[in-house]
């Protein structure tokens, strides 16, 4: 008896010690503190994080020797030089957050602000470089620089503040007064009064780089220790494993009011006037060690910023863990088991004893037929021990070994129950009892005889439950059967559980719960919404049923899961994601039982390093919702992050960007979206932080955005944007009236229009095929035109003249005038083709074709007549000798060698005839190709003309007997003209 009140007054020592704990600030909880950091490989941009500040919105702005970083816990988006020209420099040097929301960057070549998404530079040419250090605002305003001096930010400049003449180390606001940091002392600054505190002439020149007041102690870190000024003395305060005078890098104090104080290897906290040293955060192996600047957020998380580690995040999680710092023998854990007010825990160097926050392991692990125990079982005055190489018996009162039972010595024992005076033991290689010391398998048919056993339980109806690897059985009138009429039928059982209504809980390894009563089961798994199907263990706690597994544990609300339904699901401890590995306690271990139990106002779970203890007055705890932000909405380009748009009729293609600055397990968060006026219900978009929409109509739409974390029922509140898209005029309601109204005239024109239109259909038939004849006709006309033209000059072809021959004699007669037909003739043409090829002699004619061309009027009619011969028939002419003299002249002066850059020199001969009106022009083009002859065969590169002599017949038909040229120039009636002589034969 005497034993149990000891017990009982060290219990209650250790409630009050734990309460003393948790009100000390969450980072010295140290059964309770996790962390998770960041360097440049997770996107900041570099190593040494020299200030931390965060904004209204919940964003955490980290200054940088690289730059400034805005991280929501996803990712980090940089600010430097190379993209924001604002930025006097990329080394960062102070941050701070003042009453108008503007963020003031200062750097080492000057001073930035930011403000409603804008970056704006200050002009600091009084400012010397690598100065400024440190921001203050007082209660009333005014708002402090410091750096080479003090100076006042007033009127959108700065003031020099004249009083403190030296530089500024750092500034400390409280209330209307201003504590400023200088070289070797410090100084007060309220309105116009102004204090200077010389340090002691004894200590060397120092720079006071860190202040905090409290009450009337003013505490300093310096380049040469940490010092306390109080009543008018600096008194120097010791700081445990650091070396005397170490230089002070930070002094921070938070929400809390505890002052937190750190050097080049120790971070402190001063309580009482005393300095404590605290335990480095971070891995052992790595600690986070030269911590210059920190942070305290919105949820009381604390962030410190290293020179040479990026930054770290410490908080407070819901559990606590007891692992080998509390004295454990070893860090993987198997089973839990209430022991008096204590608990036992099997490891895998035997079994320990939490009492009062510290391990104590059993001088009984020497005898255990193996260290591995999974397994245990408090049964009146035994304890049963189940481990890896079989079981064994403790007694129960004093925990002293008793035996072991060498036939299970082949065997792992994985769970245990006790039914009156008998323990059934479920193994790897079947299920046993022990009944008056003796273990057997009496009355147990196969397969339970060789099946794994993981899961039993005797229930309050005297059944026996059996969960194998390979499904679930039960025993009832002495007869084991398989459950076969439930969704779990032939699948791996790893918990049984009778809860105080009578309802059964049967969890799987992977396959999900049922919960019921045999006969009416409800069958619960990941696709009603469960975090995972494995169950490792299962407790109800008041209305909430807690259900463990490998990914952590979490809560259901136990009355709306009798109703079938998945309601207020929360992760108490979520290990899914990558960050867990130093952001959670990482739960829970094993399949069997003793994975759990609920004791002394815990629930308590096995891990692989350690037990992890939730508080059950945590149970109901909730962690922060995470907050929306809409980023911006991205139209042409153009970048809108005010709550209200306005855009112009033609800006239909939308790109929203939107986050969640959270910084517990941000991977997990999921958002949804929803453009009102445009979706009916939420799009699930999972963990993308972006939304599109293209050639959207015009109206009013606003933009909502919700999150929640992964394995939390609530949503948060919805951030929202109001867009106004304006429409093109032939979209508003005026055009549209209009339109209608049109449409209606529209309608009763084409009804009047219907009643005509029978009549007029043999009018529209006939006009239809008029137009089709017209259509045929132009057709056939540029077909005709194409086939009277030459292809290779794109001159008249003799098609074009036997076309239109009658016209031209028609008009010739109409008119009075002569029509002259000339035949022009390549001189040696044979010769070019032969030298150079038939390419250049196509050149060739096109060439002459467009010398012809050039220099004929719009009447004339150029033939290509056949070969290198082209016939002009020309009309209403007059200067015909003339007319050829200038041809044959512009042919021999033409450029053909620059032309065809070949040596060729063209001339052509020309044989023409001016045609009577009464004579017939096919003999006139007899005579034209005669002279032409004549001129060839007298030496070429000239020409011969004929005119009607003096005693030319009127008439001179095709079908008269035709003469000679020669004989028509013997009897006058022609009068040939050659170059410039006139000869008369």
């Amino acid at each position: 008896m005497f034993r149990y009140v000891v017990a009982a007054i060290q219990w209650l020592m250790l409630c009050s010690v734990s309460a003393g704990a948790m009100a000390m600030p969450g980072a010295l909880d140290k059964a309770s503190l996790l962390f998770r950091d960041w360097s440049v490989e997770a996107g900041l941009p570099q190593v040494s994080v020299t200030a931390i500040a965060q904004d209204e919105q919940g964003y955490i702005w980290l200054g940088t020797q690289s730059g400034l970083a805005r991280f929501d816990g996803h990712k980090f988006t940089v600010f430097n030089t190379a993209n924001t020209p604002q930025l006097q420099s990329n080394l960062i040097t102070a941050l701070y957050f003042d009453s108008e929301k503007r963020l003031w960057i200062g750097t080492v070549n000057g001073l930035s602000y930011y403000t409603s998404n804008e970056f704006t530079a200050v002009a600091t040419s009084e400012i010397r470089p690598g100065s400024i250090t440190s921001f203050a605002e007082l209660a009333d305003g005014r708002f402090f620089i410091g750096a080479n001096q003090l100076y006042q930010w007033q009127q959108q400049q700065l003031v020099p503040v004249a009083e403190h003449n030296g530089p500024v180390f750092q500034l400390y606001p409280q209330q209307d007064t201003l504590w400023i940091g200088g070289q070797h002392g410090f100084a007060s600054y309220q309105q116009q009064l102004y204090r200077w505190y010389p340090a002691p002439d004894a200590t060397e020149e120092l720079q006071v780089t860190e202040l905090a007041v409290r009450g009337s102690t003013k505490l300093l870190g310096t380049s040469k220790g940490l010092y306390r000024w109080q009543q008018g003395r600096w008194q120097a305060l010791e700081l445990p494993g650091t070396a005397p005078y170490s230089r002070i890098e930070l002094m921070y104090q938070d929400k809390q009011q505890q002052l937190w104080v750190s050097t080049l290897n120790g971070l402190y906290q001063v309580i009482s006037g005393q300095a404590i040293q605290i335990q480095q955060p971070g891995n052992a192996e790595k600690p986070f060690r030269w911590i210059e600047s920190m942070l305290q957020d919105q949820h009381n998380n604390i962030w410190l910023g290293s020179r040479t580690h990026g930054v770290i995040r410490l908080r407070n999680a819901l559990t606590e863990r007891y692992s080998t710092a509390a004295g454990l023998p070893d860090p993987y854990s198997w089973a839990v088991l209430p022991w008096d007010q204590h608990l036992m825990v099997g490891t895998s160097q035997g079994m320990a004893l939490l009492r009062y926050g510290e391990f104590q392991p059993l001088l009984a692990n020497q005898q255990l037929a193996s260290p591995y125990v999974y397994s245990l079982l408090h049964q009146q005055d035994d304890l049963w021990v189940g481990t890896r190489a079989g079981l064994s018996l403790l007694d129960a009162e004093t925990l002293a070994w008793q035996k072991n039972f060498p036939q299970t010595a082949h065997l792992l024992i994985t769970t245990m129950t006790a039914e009156q005076q008998r323990v059934w033991v479920g193994s790897n290689g079947g299920l046993y009892f022990i009944e008056q010391g003796e273990l057997s398998q009496q009355d147990i048919t196969p397969p339970l005889t060789t099946l794994s056993i993981r899961a039993l339980l005797a229930d309050s109806l005297g059944r026996l439950w059996v969960g194998t690897e390979s499904g679930l059985y039960l025993r009832d009138a002495d007869q084991f059967e398989p459950v076969l009429d439930i969704p779990l039928s032939n699948k791996f059982i790893s918990a049984i559980v009778e809860f105080p209504d009578g309802n059964m809980l049967i969890g799987s390894f992977d396959q999900g719960f049922i919960l019921g009563k045999p006969g009416n089961w409800q069958h619960f798994s990941q696709q009603n919404g469960l975090p995972g199907n494995g169950v490792m263990h299962a407790a109800l706690v008041n209305d909430k049923l807690v259900i463990s597994n490998f990914e952590g544990f979490y809560r259901l609300d136990y009355p709306a899961l009798q109703q079938g339904e998945v309601s207020e699901l929360y992760m108490l401890v979520d290990d899914r994601q990558p960050e867990a590995a130093t952001d959670s306690h990482r739960c829970c271990n094993g399949a069997g039982s003793n994975k759990g139990v609920v004791h002394q106002g815990r629930i308590w779970f096995p891990t692989l390093d350690g037990i992890i203890a939730l508080r059950l007055d945590r149970l109901n705890s909730t962690a922060p919702v995470p907050v929306p932000v809409i980023e911006s909405l991205t139209v042409a380009n153009q970048q809108h992050s005010k709550n209200s748009v306005r855009l112009a009729p033609t800006q239909r293609d939308w790109h929203f960007r939107f986050s969640a600055p959270y910084y517990y397990q941000a991977s997990s968060i999921d958002t949804r979206y929803q453009l009102e006026g445009y979706e009916q219900s939420w799009v699930d978009a999972g963990s993308r932080r972006e939304a599109f929409y293209t050639n959207l109509p015009p109206g009013n739409y606003r933009f909502h955005v919700q999150v929640k974390v992964a394995g939390d029922y609530r949503w948060s509140d919805a951030a929202t944007m109001d867009v106004h898209l304006q429409p093109y005029w032939h979209e508003t309601l005026t055009a549209r009236l209009l339109l209608a109204g049109l449409l209606l005239a529209i309608f009763w024109l084409v009804y009047r229009l219907r009643l005509t239109s029978l009549a007029h259909a043999r009018k529209e038939l006939s006009r239809q095929v008029t137009e089709r004849t017209q259509e045929l006709y132009q057709a056939n006309q540029k077909l005709q035109q194409m086939s009277m033209q030459d292809a290779l000059t794109e001159l008249h072809n003799r098609h074009y003249l036997d076309v239109n021959i009658d016209a031209m004699l028609a008009r010739a007669q109409r008119n009075e005038q002569p029509l002259t037909w000339i035949l022009l003739d390549l001189d040696y043409f044979k010769r070019i083709n032969d030298q150079f090829g038939h390419q250049l002699g196509d050149n060739v004619l096109k060439h002459f074709a467009a010398i012809l061309q050039q220099h004929s009027r719009s009447n004339d009619h150029l033939i290509r007549w056949g070969g290198e011969e082209f016939l002009l028939i020309l009309e209403q002419s007059g200067e015909v000798q003339h007319y050829i003299e200038r041809l044959q002249q512009l042919v021999h002066s033409y450029p053909w060698q620059q032309q065809l850059g070949v040596p060729v020199s063209i001339t052509c001969s020309i044989g023409a005839t001016v045609q009577p009106p009464g004579w017939d022009w096919q003999y006139s083009l007899y005579l034209a190709d005669a002279a032409l002859y004549k001129i060839k065969n007298s030496g070429r590169a000239d020409y011969m003309l004929l005119q009607p002599g003096p005693d030319a017949p009127a008439n001179l038909a095709a079908s008269d007997n035709r003469a000679e040229l020669d004989e028509l120039l013997a009897r006058k009636w022609l009068i040939a003209s050659r170059g410039q002589q006139l000869a008369e034969v």
